[in-house]
């Protein structure tokens, strides 16, 4: 509860003799005297405040003291009241402070991370590129592969298309002179090298 005491001033002349220019003499002035009663429970050199009356209403808007005392009061609830909102500001601080500290790690090893898949994404990359490169060099090899297929393909059938002809032309002469058994060894073995020679040819084409 605050402690409003009431009381006046009071005033009372004192003398002093002080000596100017050789001479005696006595000055008056106000002295001021604020009683107060053992009741009031005042330590001694405790600071107080000092309002004069006329000051109140200007002050607190009433001239009843005892309005002042209520009001002082509600104030002093005011004071108990802003002294708790500061506590709970500081533990929301304190709150703030931690949660604000973990989000700074958790984006230190979020960063991390992101290097980390900035780098692989960039490795995959350079490597797709570089398969993609290859694969477009194979692919062109197996076109050119594919043309020098198709030029071995056109040349195969160019000889065995000679091959043919000149087994046909074989089969003839052989027919021709089957009948004739009176000829010796040596026509036998003449024809029979020819035969040799063809098949050769043929299986040297078809290895091609």
């Amino acid at each position: 509860m605050v402690q409003l005491i009431k009381t006046s001033v009071k005033c009372y002349k004192k003398r002093a003799k002080k000596t100017v220019g050789g001479k005696q003499k006595v000055y008056e002035y106000n002295q001021y005297l604020i009683p107060l009663k053992r009741s009031d429970n005042l330590e001694c050199k405790e600071g107080v405040l000092i309002i004069p009356e006329k000051y109140f209403k200007e002050l607190f808007g009433v001239e009843d003291t005892w309005a002042v005392k209520e009001y002082l009061s509600k104030l002093k609830g005011y004071e108990m009241s802003i002294e708790g909102y500061k506590n709970e500001f500081k533990e929301l601080e304190l709150r703030y402070q931690k949660e604000f500290k973990d989000l700074e790690w958790k984006h230190s090893e979020l960063s991390k991370s992101y290097k980390e898949l900035l780098s692989k994404h960039t490795k995959a990359t350079k490597l797709y590129k570089m398969d993609t490169s290859k694969l477009q060099e194979l692919e062109t090899k197996a076109e050119e592969l594919a043309k020098q297929l198709e030029l071995r393909d056109i040349e195969y059938n160019k000889l065995k298309e000679d091959y043919d002809l000149v087994l046909n032309k074989s089969t003839i002469i052989e027919e021709q002179i089957k009948p004739d058994e009176d000829k010796g060894d040596e026509d036998k073995d003449f024809w029979s090298m020819i035969k040799n020679r063809l098949g050769k040819k043929e299986l040297a084409s078809k290895d091609e």
